[in-house]
């Protein structure tokens, strides 16, 4: 006989809740709704397997996330959730199938969405909850798994400190500039773990005076309090400062000498010649008896603009994987590729303009991110 339980977090607050289900190591569903919101978490004997808001559709949620993250971009995301729907698999074993993603990658995706909601739903005041006791399917060891108790306990805590933060990140859509080096945050954070100085360390090559803050949380994938309480310790040693919203910054595009006249030529060449060849093409065209021409139709840029992009993406990319094999090491930044003579500083930016975002991930590998995703 299946076990229901109703109710609204007026009366029945959500710490008293998770503390029922943990102590009694209820295995079910447990949805709690507010406005247009629903989050749904999942339970099995008293520990939590998952929690993510309910989407639109099936793992729209674990979707958003990938982008978010800086995983994949949205269009191949949202290919992903059509194959899901035909194929009947989940979102994260098609994408482990594909190619696109490794297990590690997928675990640490759904881990990070887990503690994203439910530090997200013990910030409600308001809503209603309904639990329903009911078998969950999972591939999870039971034991690698977190009692309700115990993210409880975490999860109160990181709200109590939540309100401390504030005062150095009131806003996520602040965009902060570093102002100093990161050796005074390294000393002022002895005897912390490597780890946490290394994740603090990433975190702080993101904040480049563009970035808001929530898509520096995002990109670090440490979760919002672990993100914005480094943020807020770097302000707070006044290691970052607030970027003026009127200030922009634009790439600097250097002036090319008379005597680099061969050297920029052959350098040009090969993206020179389709469109030699093109011209080509379109100057027989018109030599051709218009009656015998195919009817005229109107050429869709789109197409064109999305190829161009993806060639200047993969341009600057090359340039990363060249400086790698040359200096031994990614570069730090963009401008050493410049620096270095692999690129002008007009090939660090997107065709419309605006400058690419770059930096180490925790993997060991790069993360380019145009500013546009």
């Amino acid at each position: 006989m299946s076990v229901s339980l109703r109710g609204n977090l007026e009366d029945f607050g959500i710490g008293e809740i998770f503390q029922l289900i943990g102590q009694q190591r209820k295995t079910g569903i447990l949805e709690f709704s507010a406005k247009r919101e629903q989050i749904r978490i999942r339970f099995d004997r008293g520990a939590v397997v998952s929690a993510a808001p309910v989407g639109p559709r099936p793992e729209s949620a674990l979707g958003d996330m990938l982008v978010r993250c800086g995983y994949l971009p949205r269009p191949e995301v949202d290919q992903l959730l059509n194959d899901c729907e035909a194929s009947a698999q989940s979102l994260s074993r098609l994408a482990v199938s594909t190619g696109r993603l490794s297990e590690a990658a997928i675990e640490e995706l759904e881990s990070l969405l887990t503690r994203e909601t439910i530090f997200d739903v013990l910030r409600w005041s308001s809503g209603s909850f309904d639990f329903m006791a009911q078998d969950v399917e999972h591939d999870r060891e039971f034991e690698s798994l977190l009692g309700a108790e115990q993210i409880l306990m975490d999860g109160l805590r990181m709200v109590d400190e939540w309100q401390g933060l504030a005062e150095f990140v009131p806003s996520q859509d602040l965009v902060f500039a570093r102002r100093g080096s990161f050796d005074s945050y390294r000393q002022a954070a002895r005897g912390e773990a490597g780890t946490a100085i290394e994740c603090a360390r990433r975190l702080f090559q993101m904040i480049d005076g563009r970035l808001p803050v929530r898509r520096v949380v995002d990109l670090s994938r440490l979760g919002t309090f672990d993100a914005t309480q480094i943020i807020a310790e770097l302000r707070r040693q006044e290691l970052i400062e607030v970027v003026d919203p009127g200030r922009t910054r634009r790439v600097r595009t250097p002036r090319v000498s008379a005597s680099a006249g061969f050297g920029s030529l052959r350098k040009w060449l090969p993206a020179l010649l389709p469109l030699a060849l093109l011209l080509a093409v379109a100057m027989r065209a018109n030599r051709e008896d218009p009656a015998d021409s195919l009817p005229a139709f109107l050429i869709d840029s789109a197409p064109l603009a999305a190829v161009q992009e993806a060639y200047a993406a993969r341009r600057v990319r090359s340039g990363i994987e060249s400086y790698r094999f040359v200096a031994g090491r990614w570069p730090r930044r963009l401008g050493e590729l410049e620096d270095s003579g692999l690129l002008v500083g007009r090939e660090l930016a997107s065709t419309r303009g605006r400058p690419y975002y770059y930096f180490e991930q925790r993997d060991g590998g790069v993360l380019l991110l145009a500013p546009e995703r």
